[in-house]
């Protein structure tokens, strides 16, 4: 029984040391640096302005009903 364990435990072994990720987005930002921080930024502060436009909206929604 244990010989199994060891020959699945080698082969799994091997598996993983062969295994390289191939990610376009990834490449993206490890060669590109100056882009994919420019677009981070960008993506995160469009959330940001989306969000706070959103609560000035609903305060101001407010504000007129009272």
């Amino acid at each position: 029984m244990n010989n199994i364990f060891l020959v699945l435990d080698s082969y799994q072994y091997q598996m993983e040391s062969r295994y390289q990720e191939n990610s376009s987005l990834t490449n993206f930002f490890t060669e590109n640096k100056f882009i994919g921080w420019l677009g981070l930024f960008i993506v995160f502060f469009s959330i940001f302005a989306i969000i706070i436009f959103q609560f000035l909206e609903w305060e101001s929604k407010d504000n007129n009903k009272k």
